[in-house]
């Protein structure tokens, strides 16, 4: 099973986004960035707390899953508004964060655990379509979380976006592609 993560970076008025799909042992398989959104002071002030959203949702998240080259089978997401992309895409979306105590269980999430104690205990939720796959994508995500920190590869994605935004790489093109 292959995973595609989504994660993005902002500073100053300049936002990217990047997407890395892994496989099961968090190697990557293939990675894209955006180019450089720059958002002015007056889009800013329009769009308010909304800006983000509408951002990471309508002009990023989409647009790289879509031109992903390799197959994923689920996506992981850290942002809970990017889970109505789950209509655009036609793939699992799993919303992963920290597990806390006070958050209550449904039938939609699940919480997921290193047996080892190395990583903190995580919890995840999907899309009501998804509420007969959770089972099959806990216990996926349990095994892969045995040996590798699932939450990782959203602090490789960041890391990628800085350093290409710092070095100026690849201005002139809407993505970089690595396989």
């Amino acid at each position: 099973m292959k995973i595609a993560y989504i994660n993005f970076y902002s500073i100053s008025n300049r936002y990217r986004a990047g997407a890395l799909i892994t496989d099961s042992s968090t190697r990557p398989v293939e990675f894209r960035v955006t180019s450089d959104l720059n958002i002015d002071k007056l889009q800013e002030i329009l769009y308010g707390e909304a800006l983000q959203e509408v951002l990471y949702k309508e002009r990023f998240t989409t647009q790289l899953l879509k031109s992903m080259q390799e197959e994923y089978d689920i996506v992981l997401i850290k942002d809970k508004n990017l889970m109505s992309i789950r209509d655009e895409i036609n793939k699992p979306v799993v919303h992963i964060q920290k597990f806390d105590q006070f958050m209550p269980l449904n039938r939609l999430s699940r919480k997921i655990i290193n047996i080892h104690d190395r990583y903190e205990p995580l919890y995840i939720t999907v899309n009501k379509e998804d509420e007969k796959r959770l089972v099959g994508i806990s216990h996926f995500l349990q095994e892969m979380y045995r040996n590798f920190n699932i939450m990782e590869p959203f602090k490789r994605i960041e890391n990628a976006i800085k350093y290409i935004m710092e070095n100026s790489l690849e201005t002139e093109r809407a993505d970089i592609c690595i396989r």
